[in-house]
């Protein structure tokens, strides 16, 4: 268990050094964070795990399993992708 901790752990701070990251969370299929790093809500875990499964529901037409959703805003846009039993969401500021 401590290796896919520090794997994720690695995973997420390659991420969150990429340029216009301002945040990253992982969250397992019930919404339960299992990692984070930078600004963002506390309670999006749920949301996001809600999210790459309605979204995976809508693109199994396309034989899609586990589709890249972009959110964006004015502020800024957030991917989330489902891959295996976690859910990674990169927050970007505009």
């Amino acid at each position: 268990m401590e290796m896919m901790e520090h794997n994720l752990s690695k995973t997420m701070e390659e991420a969150f050094s990429l340029p216009g990251v301002s945040g990253v969370m992982c969250v397992d299929n019930n919404g339960l964070i299992l990692g984070m790093k930078g600004n963002m809500g506390h309670n999006s875990g749920g949301s996001l795990a809600a999210l790459s499964k309605q979204a995976s529901l809508l693109s199994q037409s396309l034989n899609a399993k586990n589709p890249v959703i972009c959110l964006e805003s004015e502020t800024g846009s957030i991917l989330v992708k489902k891959t295996n039993n976690v859910t990674t969401a990169i927050y970007k500021d505009s």
